[in-house]
This record gives structure tokens, C-alpha cells and sequence, in this order.
């Protein structure tokens, strides 16, 4: 009985060693794949690998837009949308009413704003929510 086991794990490990190399032997890679293996170069693909053109280095007194506190939007007056209710999202654009900066909760609500600011104007400056 063991002597049949050995000969079925010994007649496995063959078979899947023959099966691998097969496998192996013919095995052909993608297109993009050859394309891209070493040795597989044309005098076109060289240009991808040119050097870049010099560039001119910025000057040191240039300030950089994280350094420029004017290209930032000012912080708002209120922390929460007086149209949709959500947080203000510092990513978005802020408007002025009555001379203050006011923060929007989503890309909508500054065009609602805009159709009727003195509706919605005084909601943001309390920072309240319109309830309808």
C-alpha cells in the first residue's frame, strides 16, 4: 500500500514538472511585452530617450504660489452652507457679500447664491442653514 502511494506522489511531481516545462517551452509574451523587452530596440524608440532641452532656472526672489498668501482665497466667514447645509469645502471658491468672503459646501450652491444673493446672503453671514 505505501509503495503505491510513493509511485502516485512520484508520478505527480514528474507529470507536473513535464507539464511546467511545457508550459515554459511555449510560452510567448504579449505584443506590448516584446516590444518592451531588452535587446527589442528600433533607431525611433531612441527618441523617447533623448535628452531634454536645458531649462532656465527660476529665480530665487520668485516667490512660489504656496509663499504667496494673494493667490489664496480668503477664509470665509461662516464653517457650514446656508443652501445645502454641508461643511464649507476649502477647495471650492469663495464669494463676497456685503464686502465678507463666504464658503460654499458644494459646486451648485455658488450659482444658487449668485441667482439671489440677498436671499441667501444673510443665512451665510449668521452662518445659519436655510430650513424650507
Amino acid at each position: 500500500m505505501i509503495r503505491h502511494v510513493f509511485i502516485f506522489l512520484g508520478t505527480f511531481v514528474l507529470g507536473a514538472v513535464l507539464a511546467l516545462a511545457a508550459r515554459t517551452a511555449t510560452h510567448r509574451p504579449p505584443a506590448a511585452a516584446r516590444a518592451n523587452a531588452p535587446g527589442a530596440h528600433d533607431a525611433q524608440s531612441h527618441a523617447a530617450h533623448a535628452p531634454a532641452a536645458p531649462t532656465v532656472p527660476v529665480p530665487a526672489t520668485a516667490p512660489l504660489k504656496s509663499e504667496n498668501s494673494d493667490l489664496k482665497s480668503p477664509a470665509p466667514v461662516n464653517t457650514h452652507c446656508a443652501i445645502c447645509g454641508m461643511e464649507v469645502n476649502p477647495k471650492l471658491p469663495t464669494l463676497t457679500y456685503q464686502g465678507r468672503p463666504i464658503g460654499f459646501g458644494c459646486k451648485a450652491c455658488p450659482s444658487k447664491f449668485l441667482a439671489d444673493p440677498d436671499k441667501y446672503g444673510p443665512y451665510y453671514l449668521r452662518n445659519e442653514v436655510i430650513k424650507d
